[in-house]
């Protein structure tokens, strides 16, 4: 018998589809990793705020919760105290966005005589910072400060 020497085109063809399917699970698993960090992200978010909001109903702090308008998106959300002008951000690491939906209002007031935000208001939370960014949710605040994640997620 002869010995050979190198690959047969349907050795190589088979050894070239196995590579092309492995970097596909890997390129789709990748993706998928970061859309799963973006929604830990989320739930940080949303965890933070209802710690802020308890926090300003134990020790009766008023606060001013600053967020960008429609036209803008950013991945950090700020608390502003108002009794000491000291300044909380939480910072997504650019895993999410945060747009306020308002036409006109960039920040909200936290009252702690009477438990309220004013306005309430609705965080559109995105993968991205451009406005055609994938969808992961929103970040809903009532005027009686309950917070709830609505959409795809």
């Amino acid at each position: 018998m002869l010995s050979r020497r190198g690959l047969t085109l349907v050795e190589l063809l088979i050894v070239i589809f196995i590579f092309m399917g492995s970097t596909g699970c890997f390129v789709l698993a990748g993706r998928s990793l970061r859309d799963l960090l973006a929604v830990i992200e989320l739930t940080k978010a949303r965890t933070w705020l209802q710690g802020t909001f308890i926090e300003a109903t134990q020790t009766g702090r008023p606060f001013m919760l600053k967020y960008t308008t429609r036209s803008v998106s950013t991945s950090k959300l700020q608390v502003q105290w108002l009794d000491t002008l000291e300044e909380e951000i939480f910072d997504s690491a650019h895993m999410c966005y945060f747009r306020g939906m308002s036409a006109t209002e960039s920040s909200s007031i936290y009252s702690p005589q009477w438990y309220t935000l004013t306005p309430g208001l609705t965080l559109k939370v995105t993968t991205g910072p451009k406005s055609n960014s994938r969808l992961l949710g929103y970040i809903v605040i009532s005027p009686y400060c309950r917070i709830t994640i609505r959409g795809h997620l």
